[in-house]
């Protein structure tokens, strides 16, 4: 028993010092990569490619290439005839009402030397002296011209005051990038090669280059070069990009207003010298495999790490493996909460010895750059440490289901439940909910504190404790909430399946009680007075329904006499004009009468769904082409052109043929009355997602100032004047037998343009 005792517990220190182990190593991986690769660049390190194909050599050509510009603005102001010249005049300038001076290079380096500025090996200016006399500092000279800027760089040249010094230091400024591209480009052995050259139609040549033309050649074949002729807008280049300004550069300093100029400037990627980019590219793949060592031992370390938490996640709270049971340690039966105060405290005094004594051993140990990144690793160490107890220990709890049983909350609320166990239910929720606020208010008070504070390690560990104790404290009040929420949602699931329209349904009334089950008697009310009215309502539509079609079929019967005798005494060849005139006239009613009957009729049977249909498969693109030879006649009347667009395929669909004959005469019928004359009356059929439609549209020859919605009601007609002959009835019979056959109607308005479309499911021939 003892043997499988300290068997666990050797297995249990082995994983914990192979987690710091690998810990160890994936902190390592992480600094390598945080110190070999520059911000930004990420995982594209990884990259198999050289460093002349790398962001860092564009920057450092890009570099040299501003270098150089300057270098050919400077060269012919410092050289004569390839070397330095001190009798070089510089500027000049006026004091007062003096005469003017010129001052040479030479003078300029003698008075800066004696005011503390001097070049250092860099090339850079320097300064020795910390304080300067009112007279060095004074800007009392005018400057009347300065050799090393451009007369078209300067705006006001004769306003321009500055003093001595400053004009020194300006010369000093310039000769340093003088001397920076004749030092490492013309002077020394360098893997950069240029040639700049300025002609004018003379021939004259401006010549800056630090190589032969030959050479250059060769240079140009191996390795990466940019090309810029001023015959051409663009550069030819075989860099990653174009750099930038080398345009604009080339004409500023084409002060001598050359007909021609080309710029070549080219690295040999074989480095053979030894300059900045035979340094760099050494140092680029050397960074490249640190950062590739970095990846390697963050995925080691981060794998290692999470196989040996496994381990420790499951073996956790067992004495040994033979062990049915986990066991909870001395601590670990403290209280939840206050254990993880405990947690907190202990945490935060760690930080603070890490704080103390840490950072001075990291200083002792670690360069100046690392040290604020070693300050930041320790703190996430100690953090991640500390936060490893705390887990487990709550593991533990966990797997012994104490932890939550054995919190501070739960036995509180078992203390106050047992006082409020006898009290009425709206005093114990006014408890509960002034209870419940207090605590908010206080908690979101000092985690306000906190976040002002943020500055501080105590500070943000308080804010995240607090904020997940509100948390708990929110959860477990919904949790109450909700149970007691549960009765207010059979309330509104019925209510919302009455506005649905079920309004036959009835709330169960068990687990109900108090105001939900006096509402729920309401509801159950409401649901059988809504039945009823809805029956009641059904019964009047039927009635009104009934009624029409008896006074239509009673108005049929003396309707069709009065048309008989019309016609029969339209066969006695009356020869009194004024009397056929009154024959005519009564023709033409009793027929409008007997269509509005007929109209009226079929609205009533449509809209109640008592019309019976006979269903088959009908082809609509040939329905159409029949129905368009049927109006062509009657459309050449209001002089009205027909145009179709039909598919020459046919369109299968499931409809009562007599009835969709009636819906498309409407429609055509429709159009016929309403279209402006001498307009074109368009109809078209198509197939989309499944869908046959039929499209007839046309421009109204009255104005439309009514919605698509109002034009399908029933006497509603597009024609509010009401010159035209029709009963209002044709559109909504043609949507009501539309739709009692399965299928769509759709009418758009817009302006004039009135458009109708009807869609039925298409089916396969």
């Amino acid at each position: 028993m003892k043997r499988a005792d300290y068997s666990l517990l050797i297995k249990k220190n082995a994983a914990v010092l192979l987690h710091l182990i690998f810990l160890i190593i994936a902190i390592s991986g992480i600094s390598l990569m945080y110190f070999n690769t520059e911000p930004g660049l990420g995982l594209s390190r990884l990259r198999d490619r050289k460093y002349e194909d790398s962001p860092e050599f564009m920057a450092q050509f890009q570099q040299d290439l501003n270098a150089l510009f300057q270098y050919v603005s400077y060269r012919d102001v410092f050289e004569h005839e390839g070397t330095l010249d001190l009798s070089s005049q510089m500027f000049s300038v006026t004091r007062g009402d003096g005469p003017e001076v010129i001052y040479t290079l030479e003078e300029v380096l003698r008075y800066a030397r004696s005011q503390g500025f001097y070049l250092n090996s860099e090339f850079d200016v320097v300064n020795d002296l910390l304080v300067y006399d009112n007279a060095a500092t004074a800007k009392d000279y005018r400057i009347n011209w300065r050799a090393y800027i451009t007369e078209q760089q300067i705006t006001e040249p004769g306003d321009a005051y500055t003093s001595l010094l400053e004009l020194s230091r300006e010369v000093l400024n310039c000769l340093g990038a003088y001397y920076k591209v004749h030092y490492r480009m013309v002077d020394n052995p360098s893997n950069l090669y240029f040639r700049i050259l300025y002609e004018n139609e003379s021939d004259d040549q401006l010549i800056y280059t630090n190589t032969t033309e030959e050479t250059l050649k060769n240079v140009i074949q191996s390795g990466r070069y940019c090309y810029l002729d001023s015959d051409s807008a663009f550069a030819k280049t075989n860099l990653p990009e174009i750099p930038s300004g080398i345009i604009t550069a080339m004409e500023a300093n084409n002060i001598n207003d050359a007909e021609h100029y080309y710029i070549i400037a080219a690295v040999d990627i074989s480095y053979p010298a030894d300059d900045v980019y035979a340094k760099n590219s050494i140092g680029y793949l050397q960074l490249r495999e640190r950062f590739l060592e970095g990846i390697l031992g963050l995925a080691l370390g981060a794998m290692g790490c999470l196989i040996t938490l496994y381990y420790l996640i499951v073996v956790s709270g067992y004495a040994s493996s033979r062990s049915a049971k986990p066991a909870l340690h001395g601590f670990d039966t403290i209280y939840t909460e206050c254990y993880l105060v405990l947690a907190g405290i202990f945490t935060m005094f760690v930080m603070f010895l890490g704080e103390k004594i840490g950072y001075r051993i990291l200083n002792l140990l670690v360069s100046k750059s690392a040290i604020e990144y070693s300050r930041r690793m320790l703190m996430a160490v100690i953090i991640y440490g500390c936060s490893m107890i705390a887990a487990f220990s709550l593991l533990r709890r966990h797997k012994c289901r104490q932890l939550w049983a054995n919190s501070l909350v739960v036995h509180i609320y078992k203390t106050i439940d047992q006082y409020f166990v006898h009290r009425s239910f709206s005093y114990r929720l006014f408890c509960f909910f002034l209870a419940f606020v207090s605590a908010q208010v206080i908690g979101s008070w000092i985690i306000l504190l906190g976040i002002l504070n943020w500055a501080q390690p105590a500070a943000r560990l308080a804010v995240l404790i607090l904020t997940a104790v509100l948390l708990v404290i929110d959860y477990q009040t919904f949790h109450k909430m909700f149970l007691t929420a549960l009765q207010e949602d059979k309330v509104a699931d019925a209510i919302a399946r009455i506005a649905d329209g079920d309004t036959s349904y009835q709330m169960d009334l068990h687990d109900l009680s108090g105001k939900e089950l006096q509402i729920a008697h309401k509801i159950n009310q409401i649901g059988t007075g809504l039945e009823h009215a809805l029956q009641e309502q059904v019964k009047s539509e039927r009635l009104k329904a009934d009624l029409i079609t008896n006074v239509s079929h009673d108005l049929k019967t003396p309707l069709t006499s009065i048309i008989n005798y019309v016609d029969l005494i339209k066969r006695e060849h009356i020869q009194n004009p004024k009397l056929q005139e009154y024959l005519s006239v009564l023709d033409q009613k009793s027929q409008r009468l007997k269509t509005l009957t007929e109209d009226l009729l079929e609205a009533s049977k449509a809209s109640s769904g008592t019309l019976k249909l006979e269903m088959a498969r009908l082809d609509l693109v040939e329905m159409i082409w029949q129905t368009n030879g049927e109006f062509e006649e009657k459309f050449a009347e209001r002089s009205l052109e027909l145009v179709s667009c039909l598919p020459e395929q046919s369109i299968m669909i499931e409809a009562d043929g007599r009835h969709l004959w009636r819906v498309l005469e409407n429609l055509y019928n429709n159009a016929f009355k309403y279209a402006m004359e001498r307009s074109r009356v368009f109809t078209e059929v198509t197939s989309e997602n499944g869908y046959a439609y039929f499209t007839i549209k046309n421009v109204s020859e009255h104005p439309l100032n009514i919605s698509s919605e109002d034009l399908t009601e029933r006497f509603v007609r597009g024609d509010v004047s009401r010159t035209t002959e029709g009963s209002g009835l044709g559109l909504s019979i043609a949507q009501s037998l539309t739709k009692l056959q399965g299928g769509t109607f759709e009418i758009l308005v817009d302006g004039d343009l009135y458009k109708a479309r009807i869609g039925f499911a298409s089916i396969e021939k």
